[in-house]
């Protein structure tokens, strides 16, 4: 009897079989190589090379997978390759993932945190419950997995409540730590994030259960105040989320919290937990701790915080918590060389406005964004969700004080750089030798010149972020000079500040006297003269504009703005007073900030 299969057709399904056998045994092999490599004690995790690849990624989750498919799995190995997505998460790629591997990856900690290895007792659970917290606050504002993070929350607590009570080891502290942080991190992702911020709100214990942590046996002890400091200061990121009848009761609750269930508590410590983690947190500051807790509050000493005084000139001086004579002397130095080009490109004559006494700017430095989060909303009472402030007063006052308040750009150590000096500098001139009054007294297109000419001036012809905005736009997408001319904040950053300068830009180039003009109408305070030059200037100039935006994308054109490596923690996200000095990143702790 012949077979229904010819022989070609045998071969064929023969060499078919064969192939997939080979290439089952080389997805093997590859598989091997790579999570061979990662597990390679010789293998460098926290430096760029060859092993923070898509592939490795792929092949590290997949392993993960069938050891924690096992009841007895090599923890070990368990170890390694989830410190290796750590890594991973600050030199690797996230481009190349796809939905299919983020979705792998969240089944795997699901694996992990319904594994009885997680839930045991011991140090080796606890290390499970670092990783794992470390994975949800590096990875799950990613979308596919914040769509996901509801159900790990639960487990994120109920690592917080096992840690209530007991002796804590090394190891436990740190599980216990990097769960605060990952409560906190992800309330400040909350922000822009919807999905998390969704899951926050609607999860029902978790301001109970940071509650309860603090008022726990290891909530708060002598030898150990890290914990509530990190309880308050993701209550404080949660508060930001609520509505106003939201947050009130959560301000109440913190209050009695330290106030009444904390009995070991003095005066002086309730006021200075309730001032700083939980209030500047969720950006109050003076006014708040005035009007609404004037018992609460435990208010800095300026003298502690700005101990030095440097004067640069006659009409500029820095304040600062702590900087070196070449740091102060390099920083007067950019301020005022800029000055001298302000007045050039505006045709100043270093002449004040009339009625400006706003004749000497106070620079305040601090630190790092820590202590500008802390110290400036307690001191100077602003809001410090940004990178900085200009604060003109009211300069037609006599004895009015102006004052830039900036931190230094501290992730950029061991160059020192004060974040954003040039443009807020611009601010301060622009006010005493342009703009008659203060912020607001022109009604409207005053937004485009401030942060445009800020922009030109401090950074002059070459911006980087208006080129890529630029480029990233079709002309069709161009706005026109009297959009620009009309902006607002609400029109977005890149509106703001980048278009903006495209705007100053061409004007100085076509003709310097363009500004200059402008800036006479506002030294007159003739806001009417002012936006009849605009309409002008919109009505003469537009088709230039678009000619010589389209000339300056072709001629200037940049590739995509590759991923950049390392990613790091946001410089913003953590504050250094909160970092217990007894939990070092050490080898098998890193991040990095």
């Amino acid at each position: 009897m012949y077979s229904i299969y010819s022989l070609p057709t045998r071969f064929t399904l023969l060499s078919a079989i064969v192939a997939v056998i080979i290439s089952a045994c080389s997805l093997k092999q590859g598989t091997n190589d790579e999570v061979a490599q990662i597990l390679s004690p010789d293998s460098q995790l926290w430096q760029t090379g060859d092993i923070h690849t898509p592939e490795h990624f792929h092949r590290s989750i997949e392993h993960l997978g069938q050891l924690l498919s096992t009841s007895n799995p090599d923890l070990g190995e368990v170890d390694r390759l989830l410190y290796f997505l750590r890594a991973y998460s600050y030199f690797g790629p996230y481009e190349p993932i796809d939905h299919i591997q983020w979705l792998t990856l969240d089944t795997v900690i699901t694996r992990l945190r319904e594994h009885p290895a997680f839930s045991a007792d011991g140090d080796q659970a606890a290390r499970l419950q670092e990783h794992f917290a470390v994975t949800l606050f590096r990875f799950y504002d990613r979308d596919p997995l914040a769509a996901r993070l509801q159900p790990h929350m639960d487990t994120l607590l109920a690592v917080l409540e096992r840690y209530q009570s007991g002796d804590l080891s090394a190891p436990k502290q740190y599980a216990l730590w990097e769960s605060l942080r990952a409560v906190g991190f992800l309330g400040y992702q909350a922000r822009s994030n919807q999905m998390i911020a969704d899951t926050l709100l609607d999860h029902k214990r978790l301001e109970s259960t940071l509650l309860d942590f603090s008022r726990s046996d290891n909530g708060f002890t002598d030898e150990r105040s890290w914990p509530l400091n990190h309880a308050l200061w993701a209550l404080g990121n949660l508060q930001l989320l609520m509505d106003e009848e939201q947050g009130k009761l959560l301000d109440e609750t913190v209050w009695r919290l330290l106030s009444r269930d904390l009995t070991g508590l003095s005066q002086a410590q309730q006021q200075a937990l309730y001032t700083r983690p939980y209030l500047v947190t969720s950006f109050r500051g003076k006014s708040a701790c005035e009007e609404e807790f004037p018992e609460r509050c435990a208010l800095p000493d300026e003298s502690i915080a700005l101990p030095i005084t440097h004067d640069c000139s006659e009409s500029l001086v820095i304040r600062a918590n702590s900087m070196g004579d070449a740091a102060l002397l390099s920083a007067c130095e950019k301020m005022l060389a800029q000055e001298q080009d302000f007045h050039f490109k505006l045709a100043s004559d270093g002449q004040p406005v009339a009625k400006d006494h706003n004749n000497k700017l106070e620079v305040v430095v601090f630190d790092n964004y820590s202590q500008y989060n802390q110290y400036a909303s307690l001191l100077f009472d602003i809001n410090t969700n940004n990178g900085g402030m200009y604060l003109e007063g009211t300069p037609e006052e006599p004895g009015n004080q102006a004052r830039f308040i900036a931190f230094e750009a501290f992730w950029k150590d061991p160059d020192f750089t004060i974040w954003n000096l040039e443009h807020e500098y611009v601010h301060y001139l622009d006010g005493r030798f342009n703009k008659r009054g203060g912020f607001g007294h022109f009604p409207s297109h005053m937004v485009w010149w401030s942060e445009g000419l800020a922009n030109y001036i401090a950074q002059g012809e070459d911006y980087d972020s208006a080129q890529r905005d630029l480029n990233k736009s079709r002309p069709s997408e161009y706005p026109s000079l009297a959009d620009i001319f009309a902006t607002t904040y609400e029109d977005g950053s890149t509106r703001v500040y980048s278009w903006s300068y495209l705007a100053i830009q061409f004007l100085y180039q076509q003709d310097r006297s363009h500004l200059s003009r402008l800036a006479d109408h506002l030294r007159a305070d003739d806001f009417e003269g002012y936006t009849a030059e605009l309409e002008k200037l919109a009505d003469t100039l537009q088709p230039a504009f678009a000619d010589w935006l389209t000339q300056r994308a072709s001629t200037e054109k940049t590739a995509a703005e590759p991923e950049k490596l390392p990613r790091r923690l946001y410089r913003y996200l953590y504050r250094d007073y909160l970092q217990p000095l007894e939990l070092s990143a050490g080898e098998q702790h890193r991040h990095l900030g």
